[in-house]
C-alpha cells in the first residue's frame, strides 16, 4: 500500500459527503417543490372555493329576480338582498386567491367585471320599490337578457374552475414527483451512508486495526525474549512509520542483547567478588575469584592476576583457564616489557596483542604459540598500578579492544575488594610477624632461664646441700632454711619460665597444654578436645595463649563457676569455643583483654565471634585457618 491513512480518509470522506451533500440537496429540493406544489394546490382549492361560491351568489341574485318577477312575492327577494351584499367580498377573495398567477388573476378580473356588469345591468336598480312597491324594469326581454348574461357568466365560471382543477392535478402530480424524489434521495442517501460506514470501518480495520494488533501479538513475543520477531511494513504512511520504529527498536534491542547481558553478567561477577571479599577470605581466594570471574566474563579461555614488584618484577597471585593445559602456574615471572604486563605497567591503559605482528610478544609471554590474542589492563590501587589482569584467547574468536576497555572498568571496580584485601594481608602478615617475634621472644628467655639461670641456680642448690651435711648443727640448720628458700625459688622460676613459653606445648602438643592450663586454674574447667596430635607451631603457639588469656578474663572478670573450653578440626579450620557461665556483659570496646585476643585470631588469618548478653555468661567462638595439613 502506498499513499497516506489521512489522505486516503480525506479523499474518501470527501467523496462520501459528496453523495451525501447531493442527496441532502435533492431532498430539500424535493422538499421546496413540495412545498410548492403545496402551497399552490391550497391557492386553487381557495379559488375555486371562491368561485364556486360567487357562482352560486350570482344564481341566487338571478333566482330571486326571476321569482319575484312571475310571483310578486317579496319574500323571495331576501336571498337576492344577501348576495348583493355578499358579491363584492367573493370577489375579492376570489382576486386574492390567483394573486401568484397573472394568466389567472387576469381571467378573474374579467370574471369579476362580468358578474359587476351583470349586478349594474339587472340588479342595481333592477329591483326598486316606487310608490306602489313594485319593481320597474322587470319585464320578460329583461327576464331572457339576464338568463343569458347568466349562462355566460356560468361558461366563464366553468372556465375558470376548469382551469384551477387542472392546476390542481398538475400541482398533485409535481408532489407526488417530489415526494418520490425525496423518498428515493433519502434512502439513497441512508444506503450511501451505511455503505460510508462500511467502507470506513473495514478501511480503519485493515489500515490500522489489524497492523496494530499484529504489533501488540509481536510486542508479546518481544516481551517474552523473542527479539528475533519483525512485522510487515505495509500498512499506510502513518501506521507504517510507527511499524518501521517498532522494527528499529526491536532490532536495536537484539544488538543490545548482548550489551545488557553482558552488563548484568559483570554486575554477577562483581557482588561475587564482593561476597568473597566481604566473609574475609584470604588473599588468595579473592585475587582466584577476581581473575575466574574476569576470565568467564570475557569469554577468554585463561585469565592471570599479577602483582608488580618493588624489584621490576611480577608475581601471578591467581590464575585461571577452562583447559589445564593453558594454565599459567603461580609465583614470580619475569616481566617483559614488550608484553602485555610491562606495556600496561609503562601506559597504566589497558592493552590488546593480536595478530602475526604480536605472536612473538604473546608466545614468550605466555608460553603457548595457540594463542590468537590477549587483552590486558591496570589494577590501580592507592592511584599507582598494584599489578594488571590478563586474558587470553586461543579460539577464532578473539579478544578485541572494546574487551580491553571492560577489562579495565572491571579493574577499577574491583580494585577496592584488591585493596581491601592486600591491605588485609598485609596487616595479617604483620601481625603474625609481631606475634611471631613475641612467640619467639618469649621460646628464648624461657630456653635461658631454663638452660641458663634455672641450672645454675639448681647447681647451687646442689652445692648448699653438700656443705650442709658438713657444717655444724646450727650452721647446718641455717644452711638447710637457705637451701629450702632456694629451691622455691628455683619452683617459682620454673613456673614464671613455663608461663612464658610452657615446655609441655613444645614437648606434647596443643592438647596436652590446654588440658594443663586447665589443671591450674583456680575455677574448674571442662575440656573436650578432638585434635591431631601435633599442629603448625604457630597454630598450637597462638591458640595455647588464647586459652590462657581467655581462661585468665573469665577468672578474673566473669565469676564463673565452671567454664568449657571445645576444640576441634573442620575442613581444614580449627573451630575453638570458650565459654563460661558467669555474669556476662563483656564488651572489647570496655578494655584490652578481648582486644588482645581478637588480635592474637587475626594474626593467625582467623576470626573471632563474641556472644556475651549480661546475665547469661560469655561464649567466644574462634575459627583459625590451617595452613597445612595437621599431622596425627
Amino acid at each position: 500500500m502506498r499513499g497516506g491513512m489521512t489522505g486516503r480518509l480525506a479523499a474518501t470522506s470527501a467523496l462520501f459527503a459528496v453523495m451525501i451533500s447531493v442527496a441532502f440537496a435533492v431532498i430539500l429540493v424535493s422538499v421546496y417543490q413540495l412545498r410548492t406544489s403545496v402551497m399552490v394546490v391550497t391557492r386553487a382549492e381557495r379559488a375555486v372555493s371562491a368561485c364556486n361560491t360567487l357562482e352560486r351568489l350570482v344564481l341566487d341574485v338571478e333566482a330571486g329576480r326571476r321569482g319575484y318577477a312571475l310571483t310578486h312575492d317579496r319574500a323571495l327577494l331576501e336571498p337576492w338582498v344577501r348576495a348583493q351584499r355578499q358579491i363584492p367580498l367573493r370577489q375579492q377573495e376570489l382576486a386574492s386567491s390567483v394573486a401568484g398567477s397573472p394568466v389567472q388573476a387576469a381571467r378573474v378580473t374579467r370574471l369579476n367585471s362580468d358578474v359587476t356588469a351583470y349586478l349594474d345591468n339587472y340588479a342595481d336598480p333592477a329591483i326598486t320599490d316606487d310608490e306602489a312597491g313594485e319593481p320597474a324594469n322587470i319585464d320578460p326581454q329583461s327576464i331572457m337578457d339576464g338568463q343569458k348574461q347568466i349562462a355566460a357568466l356560468r361558461a366563464e365560471f366553468d372556465e375558470f374552475i376548469n382551469t384551477q382543477r387542472v392546476t390542481v392535478d398538475r400541482m398533485h402530480a409535481a408532489a407526488s414527483r417530489a415526494g418520490r424524489q425525496a423518498l428515493v434521495a433519502g434512502v439513497s442517501g441512508l444506503t450511501v451512508a451505511l455503505f460510508a460506514v462500511a467502507i470506513l470501518t473495514r478501511s480503519l480495520a485493515v489500515m490500522v486495526v489489524r497492523p496494530l494488533h499484529r504489533m501488540v501479538m509481536a510486542a508479546d513475543r518481544v516481551a517474552g525474549g523473542d527479539l528475533q520477531v519483525r512485522v510487515a511494513t505495509d500498512a499506510p504512511v502513518e501506521v507504517g512509520a510507527l511499524q518501521r520504529t517498532f522494527n528499529a527498536m526491536v532490532a536495536a534491542l537484539d544488538r543490545n542483547r548482548g550489551l545488557l547481558g553482558a552488563v548484568a553478567a559483570e554486575q554477577a561477577a562483581l557482588r561475587r567478588v564482593a561476597t568473597v571479599a566481604a566473609r574475609g577470605r584470604p588473599a588468595e581466594d579473592v585475587f582466584a575469584a577476581v581473575t575466574e570471574e574476569a576470565g568467564k566474563l570475557f569469554g577468554a579461555d585463561a585469565a592471570v592476576l599479577l602483582r608488580f614488584e618493588a624489584d621490576g618484577s611480577a608475581t601471578v597471585v591467581a590464575s585461571w583457564s577452562y583447559d589445564p593445559v593453558h594454565r599459567i602456574g603461580l609465583g614470580p615471572v619475569e616481566l617483559d616489557h614488550g608484553g602485555i604486563a610491562g606495556q600496561v605497567l609503562r601506559s597504566g591503559r589497558p592493552i590488546r596483542m593480536a595478530g602475526l605482528r604480536s605472536a612473538d610478544f604473546l608466545r614468550h609471554e605466555f608460553g603457548d604459540a595457540t594463542i590468537r590474542s590477549a587483552i590486558g589492563a591496570p589494577v590501580l590501587v592507592a592511584g599507582r598500578t598494584w599489578g594488571a589482569l590478563k586474558a587470553l584467547s586461543t579460539c577464532s574468536k578473539s579478544l578485541e579492544q572494546h574487551d580491553a576497555e571492560r577489562a579495565a572498568e572491571f579493574t577499577e571496580l574491583v580494585a577496592s575488594a584488591i585493596a581491601n584485601t592486600q591491605a588485609r594481608a598485609d596487616l595479617t602478615a604483620s601481625r603474625a610477624r609481631v606475634v611471631a617475634a613475641t612467640d619467639e621472644s618469649r621460646r628464648r628467655i624461657e630456653r635461658d632461664l631454663h638452660d641458663g639461670t634455672q641450672q645454675r641456680l639448681i647447681a647451687l642448690l646442689l652445692a648448699l646441700r653438700a656443705t650442709e651435711s658438713q657444717v655444724a648443727d646450727g650452721l647446718r640448720e641455717r644452711l638447710h632454711g637457705i637451701g629450702t628458700d632456694l629451691a622455691e625459688a628455683i619452683d617459682e622460676l620454673r613456673e614464671l619460665a613455663r608461663g612464658i613459653h610452657p615446655s609441655i606445648l613444645s614437648d606434647g602438643g596443643l592438647s596436652p597444654a590446654i588440658k594443663s592450663l586447665a589443671r591450674r586454674s583456680p575455677v574448674p574447667v571442662e575440656v573436650r578436645l578432638d585434635l591431631p596430635s601435633r599442629l603448625d607451631a604457630p597454630v598450637e603457639i597462638g591458640v595455647y595463649y588464647i586459652v590462657a588469656e581467655a581462661l585468665t578474663n573469665a577468672i578474673r572478670h566473669a565469676n564463673a563457676s565452671v567454664i568449657t573450653v571445645r576444640a576441634a578440626i573442620a575442613e581444614a579450620r580449627l573451630r575453638l569455643s570458650i565459654e563460661d557461665d558467669g555474669v556476662g556483659g563483656a564488651d572489647p570496646a570496655t578494655g584490652t583483654g578481648l582486644t588482645g585476643l581478637g588480635d592474637r585470631v587475626a594474626a593467625l588469618g582467623g576470626t573471632m565471634q563474641i556472644a556475651s548478653r549480661p546475665g547469661s555468661g560469655t561464649r567466644l567462638t574462634i575459627d583459625i585457618p590451617l595452613v597445612t595439613p595437621p599431622r596425627g
